[in-house]
């Protein structure tokens, strides 16, 4: 016992006389989650005649104080704390990992080496202090504050303590951030750092966005997590630029209409600017956030410009659906151009109109007044040269549109008038040819089947009245006019021709223009002959109420016009009438009241109007066309002034005859009142 005691003492003083030789390297201090390991680095070196000590037998011993052992590497069931030595004794490293560190507290760990063959030796002046708390340590992140421009590239680093290098933390990013690698690395007191790098270009969306990085510790009934973060100032143009419009949806034209421009921004935008795009064109309309415009169906897109520090945004085309009554009315005609006459014609109404045109409706024009005459876009019709312009009007929910007025080109062959005559002026035949046709026809003129040219006998002038209708005149002197015949008008066009024949060789006088006087004259002498035919229908009503036996003959042949007057010329030479509707007359008693007694019935045929029919078929200008004839060989009231004298020579010479005239009439009826009827 006296001897154990000794060798003690021996050793502890000689401990305190070598201690400075023997030396111990472990942290100073190490954080440590509660429920979780640790792993302490450990070395030690001591004197060099001790190095043949370091063996098999040794062994490394933890301990809290001067008794209280924590861990024992030869007994670790019997520890305070289940570790395991990761070190090797032999090569004086004691780098050991403890399991389960409870409870919370700081406590000082020293570490002591003990061999079965002498070597004890416990390094008190190298203590670690383990800090054992509840929630882990914090990770460090650098930078601490990101403030980058759009584009940049940015690198962060996130670094958490491992203390147990058996389960080390788990570091993770802000989820898609970037590309991350990771590395374990060493202080300089051999404690271990976790470090995870992530690198990014920075973007708009990043701006305000909160960057973390978690680390996840191991424990002995689960984890514990812990985070750093920070908030990224990106600074960009403006993004995502829109144009908003009030109110939304279709608008009518010319209303107010409200454009708001919107954009994100760092900084916040500066100025905002306004502009129609006209295709590759961009036209400034305005500035401000807020633009406020008359909505017009011919507006081009809009769009506006947003501008910061950094640079600029730009937003889509924006459209406004504006609604208007249907514009450009207008009407297509198929086949263009000139068409026939009868043929079919297409006419088609267009318009542009929003919303779109519902139905059409066709109108022909009538001066002032408007014709319907069919609705839907397209409408068919005969083309005819009488037709009025043809309009369209189109409909939709907002108003109406209407078209001008279209005219249709109609051709049609050349055609002559009714009104076309001749008159006798002086000494001059003015023949005027009234013709119509399109394309616009050319009038000739011929004289005995022979082309007119113009001379001082015969001058030939045209005036055009319209697009479609000519008149011409040919003025013939009346030393000429009796070498003549026949005079002859003929219209031509690409459509046909037409022609007309006038009747001028015959020695009857042509409609003349007369002076007041000389028609007051004609006029009076026709009343007169009025008068007298009056006073010779009484007296033959009286002859024929005393005899009941007089009969009228009346008998007209061929160009001879024959006036039989049985009563009035006394009975001889009578003849019967040689048509029923005279012999019956005749028979017919007198004395009946109220009944109208036919004289005679009379056909007259001038010598002219037989030269015409001689003569037309010596004269056949363009055989192959169409043609009219008329014959004017006088006035009706001439021949009617020329018949009426004619009979009264015949009442003042007593005695049947056969008597003939050339008269302007081609049939005459003269009826009388009985005196009984004409008292009533």
């Amino acid at each position: 016992m006296a001897a154990a005691l000794t060798l003690l003492l021996i050793g502890s003083l000689l401990q305190g006389a070598q201690s400075k030789e023997f030396k111990g390297f472990v942290p100073q201090t190490i954080e440590v989650l509660t429920g979780s390991c640790v792993t302490i680095p450990c070395s030690f070196e001591i004197e060099d005649q001790y190095e043949s000590n370091l063996d098999d037998t040794c062994r490394a011993i933890w301990k809290h104080g001067w008794k209280n052992v924590v861990f024992n590497s030869k007994d670790p069931q019997t520890s305070l704390n289940d570790g395991e030595l990761t070190g090797d004794l032999t090569k004086k490293t004691c780098t050991t990992t403890l399991n389960n560190i409870q409870p919370a507290g700081n406590y000082d760990y020293l570490f002591r080496l003990e061999c079965d063959n002498g070597l004890k030796y416990d390094f008190a002046y190298q203590k670690v202090l383990l800090s054992v708390k509840d929630v882990p340590p914090r990770p460090t992140l650098t930078p601490s504050a990101l403030k980058v421009e759009e584009g940049a590239s940015v690198s962060l680093s996130c670094s958490a303590p491992a203390p147990c290098l058996s389960h080390p933390p788990t570091v993770t990013w802000t989820k898609g951030l970037g590309d991350i690698v990771e590395t374990l690395q060493e202080n300089e007191d051999r404690t271990k750092v976790l470090t995870s790098y992530v690198t990014f270009t920075a973007s708009h969306k990043h701006h305000g966005e909160t960057i973390s990085c978690e680390a996840s510790y191991h424990k002995q009934n689960g984890s514990a997590e812990s985070a750093a973060t920070l908030t990224a100032d990106v600074s960009y143009s403006p993004k995502v630029t829109t144009v908003s419009v009030r109110p939304s949806g279709p608008v009518l034209e010319d209303s107010s209409v409200t454009l708001t421009c919107s954009s994100t921004a760092n900084p916040a935008v500066k100025n905002y600017t306004w502009y129609r795009a006209d295709g590759e064109q961009k036209t400034f309309i305005g500035t401000g956030r807020v633009l406020t415009i008359k909505a017009s169906k011919e507006d081009s897109p809009f769009l506006c410009k947003a501008q910061n520090d950094v640079g600029v945004g730009r937003s889509n085309n924006t459209h406004i659906d504006v609604q208007y009554s249907p514009k450009v009315t207008t009407v297509s005609v198929c086949p263009s151009g000139p068409v026939l006459e009868d043929s079919s014609v297409t006419l088609t109404c267009s318009s542009t109109a929003n919303p779109a045109v519902k139905n059409y409706t066709w109108y022909r024009a009538d001066g002032e007044q408007e014709t319907f005459i069919g609705t839907g876009r397209v409408l068919t019709i005969k083309a005819s040269k009488e037709d009025s312009p043809f309009l369209c009007t189109a409909h939709n929910d907002v108003g109406v549109g209407r078209s001008n007025n279209t005219h249709i080109e109609v051709q049609y062959a050349a055609q002559i008038l009714l009104s076309s005559d001749c008159i006798t002026a002086g000494d001059q035949l003015n023949c005027s040819c009234w013709t119509l046709g399109n394309p616009p026809p050319t009038v000739r003129w011929y004289l005995n089947g022979s082309p007119v040219n113009h001379s001082e006998e015969l001058s030939v002038s045209s005036e055009r009245l319209n697009d479609t209708t000519t008149r011409s005149i040919i003025t013939v002197n009346r030393r000429q006019e009796a070498g003549l015949s026949s005079l002859l008008c003929r219209s031509v066009n690409s459509r046909g021709s037409a022609t007309q024949r006038f009747c001028v060789g015959s020695s009857e006088p042509q409609k003349s223009a007369q002076s007041p006087d000389r028609v007051m004259l004609t006029v009076f002498i026709s009343v007169v002959v009025a008068l007298l035919v009056l006073v010779c229908a009484l007296l033959f009503v009286i002859r024929a109420q005393k005899t009941h036996h007089d009969r009228l003959r009346s008998q007209c042949t061929g160009d001879t016009s024959t006036v039989t007057a049985g009563p009035l010329l006394g009975g001889e030479g009578q003849e019967l009438p040689n048509n029923a509707e005279g012999a019956s007359r005749g028979s017919e008693k007198t004395s009946e009241e109220g009944k109208d007694v036919v004289y005679s019935t009379v056909n007259w045929r001038t010598r002219s109007q037989k030269k015409a029919e001689a003569s037309e078929e010596s004269l056949q200008p363009g055989g192959s066309y169409l043609e009219e004839e008329m014959c004017t060989a006088g006035g009706t009231l001439r021949g009617f002034v020329s018949s009426a004298l004619e009979m009264e020579g015949l009442y003042g010479n007593v005695g049947p005859r056969n008597v003939k005239k050339e008269v302007g009439s081609e049939y005459a009826q003269v009826k009388f009142k009985d005196k009984r009827g004409m008292h009533k």
